[in-house]
């Protein structure tokens, strides 16, 4: 076999790791399988992938900084009460400020009861310069910014599905392929080895060597083949979520392209700018840390509040003193409210928080400019990769066609003794290199088509755009 002839079967071969992104795990046969289309794939990876999880756990704890910051608009409250020792205590007739016994001096057990106090305090918040606002606003444009996070998630998920899928397409249909191609091989090899035994006319050993090469590197390929099917199995098994060992079956009886090339490249990048969850992110990460900022920058400015107290003691066999000048710490009961100013700093500490935030703030401005020139290029290599292999696919169903007939005009040539095996084996390997390139073809474009989806943000809804375009009708075609 010539070494172009040997590139050929290597080549048919080795495409088929395109789809194998995860080690292949043991499948019994006994599960029954689930059945599976681009879209159900996608949209049951959606659902339930623990990465998406993960994301959306993310919100809710964004979510609650914003339940705390909405928090402290409210009252503060402070209640303390307790229980103790205390001694009793009488006052002498007609004053107010003597007692009978002295306080410490001869103490008895009897003369001990128990004191019970408790106080209560209120503050509730007037006016903060804008302390709790701009918290609230910074929590708010937080959530959004977490949220576009979880859809960024949610779209490298749907184009891993995506490019595993079309792998387990590729590997099953080259597998099918490659098999095929081995049987008729080995059919063509019997007929060469009886023909040899026969000593017919032009043929010789080396015939036989050519023949069994080329069976020899069609099987590596298709072990390549069922080592990615099983890959990309796996790799669907974790990413949908199912119970390890489950067999999955694909809706799709070939690897056909999906969709249709868009023409408009502007309308695609119009469609980016409005629905990538990059740029929503970036811009609502961005008034989140001016928010910040803001409420740093206030951490000079004092805090008017107004505070509202009442505290009191009970203890059993001590009286009561009516006066307003002295208060008992163990009988009493005492109400207040007054307005109150708090004012405290520490250099320029709130200072250099609101700068932080700036700085940061000032990173998201820098990404968005960066996301701004490097969408449209995202778009472009997919946009491009999706008509290159467009136009390979037209090119290669061409190719094939008149390959194949070549191939059966050699055979039918050679079983009667007017071709030698050179032209058979020439023709064999020109069609199997079209026919995987053209398998290799629409992978490449299927792929292109989800990356385009991905990078105009409509990969993870439930659109009818690019990857996710429903077949095309008869008349469409």
């Amino acid at each position: 076999m010539t070494s172009n002839h040997k590139s050929t079967f290597i080549v048919a071969g080795a495409l088929l790791f395109s789809g194998a992104v995860l080690p292949a795990s043991a499948f019994s046969s006994s599960v029954l399988a689930r059945s599976l289309d681009r879209r159900g794939a996608i949209q049951a990876a959606l659902a339930q992938n623990p990465q998406i999880a993960a994301a959306r756990a993310e919100e809710a704890a964004i979510e609650a900084q914003g339940h705390q910051a909405d928090s402290a608009r409210w009252p503060i409250f402070s209640l303390t009460a307790g229980v103790g020792p205390s001694l009793t205590a009488t006052l002498v007739p007609g004053t107010a400020v003597q007692s009978v016994e002295a306080q410490y001096r001869n103490v008895k057990l009897s003369e001990v009861s128990a004191v019970f106090l408790g106080s209560l305090t209120v503050i509730q918040p007037i006016y903060t310069f804008g302390k709790i606002a701009a918290r609230q606003e910074a929590a708010e444009h937080g959530l959004r910014a977490r949220q576009a996070q979880t859809r960024m998630q949610k779209s490298d998920v749907a184009f891993e599905v995506a490019r595993i899928y079309e792998g387990y397409l590729l590997a099953r249909d080259a597998e099918r392929f490659l098999d095929e191609t081995i049987h008729w091989l080995d059919s063509t090899l019997q007929g060469t080895e009886s023909k040899l035994d026969q000593n017919a006319a032009g043929v010789a050993e080396r015939d036989v060597y050519r023949l069994q090469t080329a069976v020899g590197l069609a099987s590596m390929g298709l072990h390549q083949a069922q080592a990615g099917k099983a890959q990309a199995q796996a790799g669907l098994v974790a990413y949908l979520g199912l119970p390890v060992g489950e067999q999955i079956s694909v809706a799709e009886d070939d690897l056909m392209p999906v969709g249709r090339p868009p023409n408009d490249f502007g309308a695609l990048v119009a469609m980016a700018n409005e629905r990538r969850p990059e740029i929503a992110a970036l811009v609502a990460g961005q008034s989140a840390l001016h928010a910040l900022a803001k409420a740093e920058s206030a951490g000079f400015a004092p805090d008017i509040f107004i505070l509202a107290f009442l505290s009191g003691a009970y203890t059993p066999g001590r009286d009561w003193i009516e006066s307003r000048f002295v208060v008992d710490p163990l009988n009493n009961f005492v109400p207040g409210a007054l307005l109150g100013l708090r004012w405290q700093f520490q250099g320029h500490m709130a200072g250099a928080r609101a700068e932080e935030q700036v700085a940061r703030a000032d990173v998201l401005r820098n990404l968005g400019r960066w996301a701004a020139a490097g969408i449209p290029a995202e778009i472009r290599r997919a946009y491009e990769d999706v008509l290159r292999s467009s136009k390979d696919i037209d090119v290669g169903n061409v190719a094939v066609g008149k390959a194949k007939r070549w191939m059966v005009q050699a055979s039918a040539d050679y079983s009667v003794g007017f071709l030698d095996i050179r032209e058979v084996s020439d023709a064999v390997g020109a069609y199997v290199a079209l026919r995987t390139a053209v398998m290799q073809s629409r992978f490449d474009y299927n792929v292109a088509m989800a990356s385009l989806s991905k990078a105009t943000g409509t990969l993870d809804q439930d659109s009818n755009l690019f990857y996710l375009a429903p077949p095309a009708t008869d008349a469409e075609k």
